[in-house]
């Protein structure tokens, strides 16, 4: 008698722990899917301004946005310290890098040895924005791969559906975005820029 009563107290126990063993599995799955997705990878940028018109597909430098006012972009890098990039009366380039993307692996350590060679331009500042973050893509996650690069422009973490990217007109990566000191837009440009064409651009803004 004394060993059934005790089998049976143990039982709700033991139900209790197996319970809570499968809550915590949820938990970790859930979790874990949400680091696939990218988790910390994203942010949550908040943009003000109208949207520019989409970037035409077949132009490699377009001037269609040119003129416009370019949107704020408000959100935190990866160590989740604040980044605007705003009209604040100096002019811009703003990049939109994919981490899976050849042309982005091959631009980043480009413009960032001509960073660290003490490369500038007066007046006009770099900026960036990880976008298209995928995690089932190669060279995921880009937090690691733009520290692995040394890469010392500040960074904007994109949200998941990419707005940041589309308010600016979703052009093909790297893509490029230029703005006068007005805080309207100069150039767009799709694909990879040459040193030489980056300064080129930089020095004629206004």
């Amino acid at each position: 008698m004394s060993s059934n009563g005790s089998s049976k107290s143990k039982t709700p126990i033991i139900l209790a722990v197996v319970g809570g063993v499968v809550v915590l599995l949820l938990v970790a799955v859930v979790f874990s899917g949400g680091e696939q997705l990218g988790g910390s990878e994203f942010g949550e940028p908040v943009l003000e301004g109208s949207a520019l018109p989409p970037m035409p597909s077949e132009v490699r430098m377009d001037t269609s946005a040119t003129g416009l006012a370019a949107p704020s972009i408000s959100g935190v890098d990866f160590a989740d310290s604040p980044v605007v990039f705003e009209n604040d009366g100096r002019a811009k380039g703003i990049v939109f890098l994919a981490h899976w993307c050849g042309n982005c692996q091959e631009e980043v350590p480009k413009v960032q040895a001509w960073l660290d060679a003490g490369g500038n331009v007066e007046g006009a500042d770099l900026y960036s924005v990880t976008t298209a973050v995928n995690s089932s893509r190669p060279n995921y996650p880009p937090s690691t791969w733009l520290e692995r690069e040394g890469w010392t422009v500040p960074v904007i973490r994109d949200d998941q559906a990419g707005s940041a990217h589309k308010a600016f007109g979703g052009g093909g990566f790297p893509y490029w975005v230029f703005t006068n000191s007005d805080g309207t837009v100069a150039l767009r440009a799709a694909g990879q820029l040459s040193i030489e064409e980056l300064v080129s651009i930089l020095e004629s803004l206004e």
